[in-house]
């Protein structure tokens, strides 16, 4: 297989595209160890030591995990099928649980700078008059942190600038791939192959990752009935962002927290909601609750922009609360709406599988939460930490059954808390729907008394999760995070690596300091025996000597030798019969 040439993008305003290679190192890390282990398994592929990750998609999941891949050493690229990235006109809520991820990255800093903190949210009804109002507060003293909102383009270009360019390769939609016991390959449109030990799912709800594995999970009569289901329609919802906004026309984005707003009809199916971001932009939106149809499937979630316009028309009219004077409406936030404006089709679904093999999902790949709940993001950057932790926690060479037990450890991890996502988003969907169901949970609401919304905030902020293998971010809050296994599984696994590699180290040094201290001691014996030259006197000294001692070794072997003849010659004279030892012999 020939490498694989891409064009990538690294900023959409750049004069010209970057052209790339994308291939794997061809040489496979060394470990003296295993020196026999690597070997060519697939075209132009070389198993190593650590794993080769794919991952399908570069939202805010696929780019989470590539940052801490990256930060981990771990050899990766993310395919998208984007010739080039589409920056969208709005903003996004991130809640506080994703500032740890941002510290140990290095990012917080340029996140905090265009965002605009969330202390309350508003809910109002057609009359402009608001009916209660959720506090949030409190959260920087419980945990350290609250929610707020940043423009989806600034946490995009965040992501993305920590991300090495040639693990980014555009233009490559993957349309399926081929399973193996020890890698699998991705197959792309364009033609191309790429093997890998991990191939991750991250390209969102209609997966093509997901897709084909479920189809191989299916034949094998492995899929759960609920993951076969077809996806139902929920809500119909119209979107759009501003331009900057004269703050005399519109006084609430003077505010320095952002001002977040709902209102809800009670007389049509609908409720509209808008919040101000650190831009003096306002994002809105208008949700439109249609009968569910179970048997309806879209093939994707964006209609056209006449589509939009038409809605757009049936919307404009709705009153809104901007802190100025008069009556103003949706209209007055139409007028300044560009091109961003979409309509869309909200849908939500928790997959029961979210692995098999070698192939794992994250992210909207594996769990669609309605945004009403604002979790969407939060939970696909807690996917990308805790899949980062356990895919480092691989031993060395790692086998399959490894890799099934990280996967399983990772959906054991997050699942409970998707599901708990999904409740809180039941509740603030809920709360704008138009039906009986909605009407109490309003009044719920606002009759809540202050311990139990602690109660639902403390449900909701406490798993606050971090990577194990970057700086410790300790609480700052009162309230401390829940226990997260992958970071302690995989702290203990680098904690224990790093001490097997120091007594490694401490054996080497020990080596070769015996090495040193023999060669120094050869030296010195080797100058001790070795003679220097005598002057004349010294010479005659010695010469003298020598012929002294010479002489007295001749007369005691003259002595020694008369001895031993006289003690023989009396032995063989005396008669048999009176042998005896002869004492005097020495």
């Amino acid at each position: 297989m020939s490498p694989i040439s891409a064009t990538y993008v690294h900023n959409a305003d750049a004069a010209a595209p970057i052209h790339v290679q994308v291939t794997w190192d061809s040489a496979p890390v060394k470990d003296a160890t295993q020196e026999a282990r690597p070997k060519a398994i697939g075209p132009q592929y070389i198993e190593t030591q650590r794993p080769k990750v794919i991952i399908v998609g570069a939202g805010i999941a696929g780019l989470s995990l590539g940052v801490l891949l990256q930060l981990a050493g771990i050899e990766f690229r993310i395919l998208e099928r984007m010739t080039e990235f589409e920056h969208a006109e709005s903003a996004i809520f991130l809640n506080g649980m994703t500032q740890k991820f941002f510290q140990q990255i290095g990012a917080l800093d340029e996140i905090m700078s265009h965002a605009k903190m969330i202390t309350s949210m508003v809910t109002a009804n057609e009359d402009r008059k608001v009916e209660y109002t959720l506090e949030f507060g409190e959260q920087v003293k419980l945990f350290g942190s609250s929610g707020y909102i940043v423009p989806r383009k600034v946490l995009h270009d965040v992501l993305v600038s920590r991300i090495e360019r040639q693990n980014i390769v555009m233009g490559k939609r993957v349309l399926t791939y081929i399973p193996g016991n020890r890698y699998v390959t991705v197959k792309c449109s364009t033609g191309d192959l790429i093997t890998c030990d991990i191939l991750v799912g991250a390209d969102g709800f209609f997966s093509a990752v997901r897709q084909n594995l479920y189809v191989e999970l299916n034949a094998k009569g492995l899929l759960p009935p609920k993951d076969s289901q077809d996806i139902a329609l929920t809500t119909v919802r119209l979107v759009g962002q501003t331009i900057p906004l004269d703050p005399e026309e519109f006084p609430a984005i003077k505010d320095e927290n952002c001002q977040f707003m709902r209102i809800v009809s009670d007389s049509k199916p609908y409720s509209w909601t808008y919040f101000t971001t650190a831009t003096n932009c306002v994002c809105w939106s208008v949700t439109s609750f249609a009968e569910r149809d179970s048997n309806r499937v879209f093939a994707n979630t964006t209609f056209d922009y006449s589509q939009a316009l038409s809605m757009a028309r049936e919307v404009m009219d709705f009153p809104i609360i901007t802190g100025g004077p008069g009556e103003p409406t949706m209209k007055d936030f139409l007028k300044y709406t560009t091109t961003s404006m979409k309509k869309i089709v909200l849908e939500e679904k928790l997959f029961k599988t979210w692995y098999h093999g070698r192939v794992v999902l994250i992210g909207n790949a594996c769990h669609k939460i309605n945004p009403s709940g604002g979790s969407g993001a939060t939970n696909s950057i807690h996917d990308a930490i805790s899949l980062a932790n356990y895919i480092v926690s691989l031993p060395h060479w790692c086998e399959q059954k490894d890799i099934d037990h990280r996967f399983k450890a990772y959906q054991d991890e997050r699942m409970p808390w998707i599901k708990e996502a999904f409740e809180s988003t039941k509740l603030f969907k809920g709360m704008v729907e138009k039906n009986l169901k909605a009407t109490m949970i309003r009044l719920y609401a606002k009759t809540m008394t202050g311990t139990v919304a602690r109660s639902t905030m403390l449900k909701m902020n406490s798993n606050r999760p971090q990577a194990a293998f970057l700086d410790y971010v300790p609480d700052t809050g009162t309230v401390p995070s829940e226990y997260q296994h992958s970071y302690h599984f995989t702290l203990r696994i680098l904690q224990d690596r790093a001490l097997e590699d120091a007594e490694a180290d401490a054996r080497a040094q020990e080596m070769k300091d015996n090495a040193v201290r023999d060669e120094s001691e050869a030296t010195t014996s080797s100058k001790l025996t070795s003679k220097a030259p005598l002057t004349p006197a010294l010479a005659a000294i010695a010469e003298a000597s020598a012929i002294v001692t010479a002489r007295s070794a001749a007369s005691a072997a003259a002595a020694a030798a008369s001895q031993s003849k006289n003690a023989l010659e009396t032995f063989q004279n005396t008669p048999s019969k009176a042998k005896k030892p002869i004492a005097s012999v020495v």
